[in-house]
């Protein structure tokens, strides 16, 4: 048997109905259409952040490592046992109170107020990119979740602070940064222009280097993954997923893993035409065969710094030798399904 994995990030929208009908209703489905003849839909529950959501499901059993070292191994950034990684995001604090975590700033002055907390200290190090902050901190800290910044709004300072006194350094950052950055040059024309100033610097996704897993060794199958943006690509890193380009030959016992994202920048329009092209242009290569068994799933726009509601995904599975449940509250429990 083949195994074919389609992760469709942000497509659930298309579901979602806008007055009697859903934008899948209007889209022209061109090959799926055979696969849902063949399939089974429902629903499956993920967890609330993207690459916990995706590890679960594949490695329920296993320590989630953190988003912080999916994202060290994403970039490249060496790190050992003794480290401890953390993701950043400049937020906007009031007397004491964050009031805006959504701040545009570009890489220049991302680097200038990091350079501005770094100065003269030198027990961490900071990692700056266009869409991330990674910290990489010399001391081991025990594994520690804190809330994302979308669910920090409104709430004040002292409140989103490490709680555990092995913290206290992580913390004093976090402190210090507040009477650094409030008086920096980049916040001053920010103010001048009466926009939101990035005065505070937030530490969550905390992570801790793990020795990588062969994912292939688990589930006794080769794995190839595939994918159109590089959101899960420390998930990837870690559990050792061959790259792949073009299927020319899906093989037995093999699975493959193709990952693809809508923007939610975009119209409606675009969405539905993203789809119609998957369905055309992928699915025709990967035509509908008794013999291999599919997973296609529809889940929310994909942002790995934001923590989403805890709602449900949809799934269809086609060519299961045995029944498929509805709904699945245990993603990992479908996955099994699907592998076996």
């Amino acid at each position: 048997m083949k195994y074919i994995l389609f992760s469709l990030h942000g497509y659930l929208e298309l579901f979602k109905k806008r007055g009697e009908k859903t934008l899948f209703d209007y889209a022209r489905k061109y090959n799926f259409e055979k696969f849902m003849e063949n399939g089974k839909w429902g629903y499956v529950k993920f967890d609330n952040k993207i690459e916990k959501g995706y590890f679960k499901f594949l490695m329920p059993k296993n320590i989630f490592p953190g988003e912080g070292f999916l994202r060290a191994l994403k970039y490249k950034i060496p790190t050992n046992k003794n480290e401890t990684i953390f993701l950043c995001k400049f937020v906007f604090s009031v007397d004491g109170k964050i009031v805006e975590t959504e701040i545009f700033l570009n890489l220049e002055e991302k680097k200038a107020l990091i350079e501005a907390i770094k100065k003269e200290k030198n027990n961490f190090d900071f990692f700056v990119f266009e869409e991330d902050i990674i910290l990489k901190f010399y001391e081991n800290l025990t594994l520690t979740e804190n809330g994302f910044p979308n669910k920090i709004k409104n709430r004040n300072v002292g409140d989103v602070l490490y709680k555990k006194d092995e913290f206290r350094k992580i913390n004093k950052i976090m402190e210090d940064s507040l009477n650094i950055l409030n008086i920096h040059p980049v916040n001053k024309v920010k103010s001048d222009l009466n926009e939101p100033c990035a005065n505070f610097l937030y530490f969550y996704g905390m992570g801790k280097s793990t020795e990588r897993i062969e994912f292939s060794d688990i589930i006794k199958k080769d794995v190839f993954y595939f994918s159109d943006s590089e959101t899960l690509k420390g998930l990837k890193e870690f559990l050792k997923f061959e790259e792949m380009g073009k299927i020319d030959d899906i093989k037995d016992n093999t699975l493959y893993w193709l990952n693809f994202s809508l923007d939610y920048k975009n119209s409606p329009s675009i969405w539905v035409k993203n789809f119609e092209n998957f369905s055309k242009d992928i699915l025709s290569e990967i035509s509908y065969k008794e013999d291999i068994k599919f997973l296609f799933i529809f889940d929310p726009f994909m942002d790995e710094n934001y923590e989403y509601e805890n709602g449900l995904s949809l799934f269809l599975g086609v060519n299961f030798p045995s029944r498929i449940r509805s709904k699945y509250k245990n993603s990992s429990i479908l996955f099994q399904k699907f592998i076996e």
